[in-house]
């Protein structure tokens, strides 16, 4: 569907997960820019105001240096026809990607997965229900778990030498965050903890159905939709073909990252269960 509404000279702002692997991405990516035309990737988390605040405070050095960081997204959500790390996942490795890689580095930092392990839906489907990964990106670590049978308090937290970022539920659409700087004899020294929120757009609403009601939005913070239209029209506008919130550079190394976890954690269910007495 991409490459066809490409073909015909739309730009193209396509819903997460933009392909089932990194050569697929590849493959719609290149066909943008052969016709030079506008491919954005619907990650809406890129365009959260707040997540550009995350990369302020890091940038400052308030929190030290950044060693590490982690992100959960498990619901239960019976979605038997679907990938965790498609449908989940993939927010967790973005946010690994924004926090981890060097400012101003478009590439996306090119970590090294060390290690993945899942559990499958059934062996009917071989999808992803459970996933959990190890990040490396040189000399910080991230981790993540992404699931679909069970639930996690869907949260995210950066680790510096000096302290911590907190990003609450929802953490893939997030309105705030907190700070807590530590320091002293093994970090016990806790200063008060300061809170950021940024308000979801005013005047935001669910359209009318024909009876009339108003059901209101299925997702959490729906609202928030309005900062990724709205870098879309910019960018539309200017006659980008990408934005630098989430560049294709960026893009295909989230599904990258996403396709080598999906190739170790299948090799090491396929051996545990090989190795199953």
């Amino acid at each position: 569907d991409c490459k066809l509404a490409l073909s015909n000279g739309k730009a193209v702002l396509c819903e997460k997960s933009m392909a089932p692997n990194v050569e697929a991405a590849r493959e719609v990516l290149d066909f943008a820019k052969s016709r030079n035309l506008l491919f954005v990737h619907g990650v809406w988390s890129r365009f959260f105001p707040i997540m550009q605040e995350i990369r302020k405070i890091i940038e400052s050095g308030e929190i030290g240096e950044v060693r590490s960081a982690r992100a959960s997204f498990c619901q239960n959500d019976g979605a038997g026809s679907c990938s965790a790390l498609l449908e989940t996942g993939i927010y967790c490795a973005q946010f690994l990607q924004w926090v981890l890689s060097v400012p101003g580095d478009d590439s996306g930092g090119h970590p090294t997965v060390r290690g993945a392990c899942r559990r499958n839906h059934s062996e009917a489907t071989h999808l992803d229900e459970h996933v959990s990964a190890l990040l490396d990106f040189g000399n910080k670590m991230g981790t993540f778990e992404c699931s679909l049978s069970h639930c996690s308090e869907r949260s995210a937290a950066v680790y510096g030498t000096g302290g911590v970022i907190e990003v609450p539920f929802p953490f893939w659409c997030p309105t705030k965050l907190k700070v807590t700087k530590m320091s002293g004899q093994a970090s016990q020294n806790w200063e008060e903890a300061v809170v950021e929120e940024i308000p979801l757009p005013e005047g935001v609403a669910p359209l009318q159905q024909a009876d009339g009601k108003k059901p209101g939005f299925h997702f959490v913070n729906s609202e928030g939709l309005l900062y990724e239209a709205g870098e879309m029209n910019r960018c539309v506008r200017e006659g980008l073909a990408e934005t630098p919130a989430f560049s294709s550079a960026q893009c295909l190394d989230v599904m990258r990252i996403i396709s080598e976890i999906d190739i170790i954690s299948k090799a090491n269910s396929e051996y545990r269960n090989a190795s199953a007495p």
